[in-house]
């Protein structure tokens, strides 16, 4: 498909709640994404118009907040085949962060640098009354040795509890979200607060964790973060920073992405284990000197768990603690939590 502004649109590399994203050529920039969006089954006519007009508009608004976190909108047109409208932004090779989020937990130091590279995208959108409405792993991109924000403005208060529905991220929307339909720089403190704690746990965890649960339900009943499950090696800081930004009460979240990101700034990253997670077998690695510390938790049955944890160097190989027989997963999960929290 071509376009009067030199636009060529060519192969798929990626499909969003809105539309589909394909790589592009301009003659102008270069290789280039292009999001084709398209009126989505919840919206009415007129609602899509008006959000049709609104993106163009808010297109322009993103063209002039540049900033070296943020995926530059380069401009955005009307095909006259379809009615779509087209977004064009910078290519990020990286691709998006969704890869890293699939693969398994996230180490706690990188999961601080990336971070700290959201929140100075996302307040120099807040700095410009912009609201991002939709923070979540798979708009977030890396490009140019950073992540950036990107696909913002493509959710509007009208349609985000569809949209939000539909793509699997209800926990993403705060309390007065679900309420009222309304969504402020505190409702994106909270989506961020839920992506810091979806790269720390990886999805294989996360989905295991909520599997059969109406997430509206248990966000709307209150105290969701109190109730959070956490993988033993995250310090109880971090869990205390996360709840923060969870909070019920918008008014007790922090102010603003930049002091959620001072508050990750100031927390320890150590100890930085290396977690691999799985229904039947976690483990855990941490290299410790000369040494490598080695961390299992098998799980027999829901009611028989076992670990043992082992220093490992060179050809020698000791063991430094673990259950001789099985015990229950509480007993389990606080040794191990005792154990790795302690280096």
């Amino acid at each position: 498909m071509n376009f009067s502004s030199g636009l060529t649109i060519g192969n798929l590399i990626g499909q969003g709640g809105f539309g589909d994203v394909y790589e592009g050529t301009d003659e102008v920039h270069g290789k280039v994404a292009v999001k084709v969006l398209r009126r989505r089954s919840f919206e009415t006519e007129s609602d899509w118009l008006a959000r049709k007009d609104q993106l163009l508009s808010e297109a322009q608004h993103l063209r002039e907040a540049r900033h070296k976190n943020v995926v530059p909108v380069l401009y955005a047109v009307r095909s006259q085949d379809d009615g779509s409208l087209h977004m064009v932004t910078e290519f990020c090779e990286g691709g998006s962060l969704e890869r890293l989020y699939k693969a398994g937990p996230i180490k706690i130091s990188k999961t601080r640098k990336i971070v700290t590279d959201i929140c100075l995208g996302l307040d120099a959108l807040h700095v410009r009354g912009m609201i991002h409405r939709d923070i979540k792993p798979g708009n977030i991109l890396y490009s140019d040795s950073r992540w950036k924000i990107g696909d913002f403005g493509l959710v509007t208060n009208d349609v985000i509890l569809g949209y939000a529905s539909d793509r699997g991220y209800l926990d993403h929307l705060a309390p007065e979200v679900h309420k009222d339909q309304v969504t402020s720089v505190k409702t994106d403190v909270w989506a961020l607060g839920m992506t810091i704690y979806r790269l720390l746990h990886g999805e294989q965890f996360y989905e295991s964790a909520f599997t059969g649960k109406d997430i509206s339900d248990l966000v709307m009943a209150g105290s969701f973060a109190t109730r959070l499950p956490w993988l033993p090696h995250i310090p109880k800081v971090w869990r205390k920073v996360i709840r923060k930004a969870l909070h019920d009460d918008s008014s007790l979240r922090f102010d603003s992405v930049s002091d959620l990101s001072q508050a990750i700034g100031k927390l320890s990253i150590a100890p930085d284990w290396q977690c691999a997670f799985r229904n039947d077998l976690t483990s855990w690695t941490l290299q410790n000197k000369r040494r490598m510390v080695s961390v299992e938790w098998e799980v027999i049955s829901p009611r028989k768990h076992l670990w043992r944890a082992d220093s490992v160097g060179g050809s020698h190989k000791r063991r430094l603690g673990g259950s001789k027989f099985p015990q229950s997963k509480e007993k389990v999960y606080s040794e191990i939590e005792e154990f790795l929290l302690s280096f």
